[in-house]
């Protein structure tokens, strides 16, 4: 039992409590404990059947931040592996197993599975450096880099502790967008590798409240503006350029 899960409801419990449900079904042998913060007042949960999983409840007096939320999770966490996951995600199968092998790559600092719609239509989760220009192509033509992407979208992300550890886990200067971006950011500043597993699925019912309230929308811009201007941006940019040129120009 090698993974710890945190697990954030921001007034989501019934919707965490599905996502809950699928994974005491599926009872994975790897995960060793669940860490379930309400950032909110919300109402108990109910009994759960946990096996061999310890659920860890937290309980906010006042609402934090996305990053705030994780990191005061992985205070908790003992386990070799920390995994952030949404409340609204679904899984129908056991991604962990097809995630852990990721890890047997030397550096590998992040692994994540296949974001799939209740639709069943892949998700672009796995993505180009957030810059302007990328932001306007990915409105206009949405790519999956799956094989070799720049960051990954945070709905799911298993992190090995010691890398997580190292860079000292979220920057709490976000709230709630963008902290992912930063984090896989300065996880490959720090010498550690991340991918998204092709054999790995979870279900992801998104809510894209940054398209209809005011409010998200401020998050999200400012969390994109805070990181165009921090020094992990350009130094992450400059090392991509570096990488995109020399490849362009290596002999075939």
């Amino acid at each position: 039992m090698n993974i710890t899960l945190s697990v954030v409801s921001h007034g989501q419990r019934d919707i965490a409590l599905r996502m809950l449900q699928d994974i005491l079904r599926l009872m994975p042998p790897d995960v060793a404990e669940i860490i379930y913060t309400a950032n909110v007042p919300e109402q108990e949960l109910p009994p759960l059947a946990t096996g061999h999983i310890r659920l860890t409840m937290i309980r906010n007096e006042t609402p934090k931040g996305f990053g705030a939320n994780h990191n005061t999770a992985f205070s908790h966490c003992r386990t070799r592996y920390f995994a952030v996951l949404n409340p609204d995600l679904r899984f129908d199968r056991d991604p962990f197993p097809a995630l852990l092998r990721g890890f047997a790559v030397p550096e590998r600092g992040l692994m994540a599975p296949q974001i799939y719609s209740p639709e069943g239509r892949l998700e672009n989760t796995a993505r180009r450096l957030y810059t302007p220009r990328e932001l306007i192509r990915q409105k206009l033509q949405p790519a999956n880099h799956g094989s070799d992407p720049d960051w990954i979208a945070g709905m799911f992300l298993l992190f090995d502790a010691r890398a997580y550890r190292a860079i000292k886990g979220f920057d709490e200067g976000y709230f709630l967008y963008i902290e992912d971006v930063d984090i896989c950011s300065r996880l490959c500043l720090a010498g550690w590798t991340l991918a998204q597993a092709a054999d790995a699925r979870v279900v992801h019912d998104a809510r894209k409240q940054s398209h209809r309230s005011l409010r998200f929308t401020l998050w999200h811009i400012g969390g994109m503006l805070r990181y165009w201007t921090r020094a992990c941006f350009w130094r992450y940019g400059w090392r991509l350029w570096r990488r995109s040129r020399h490849s362009k120009t290596a002999p075939a």
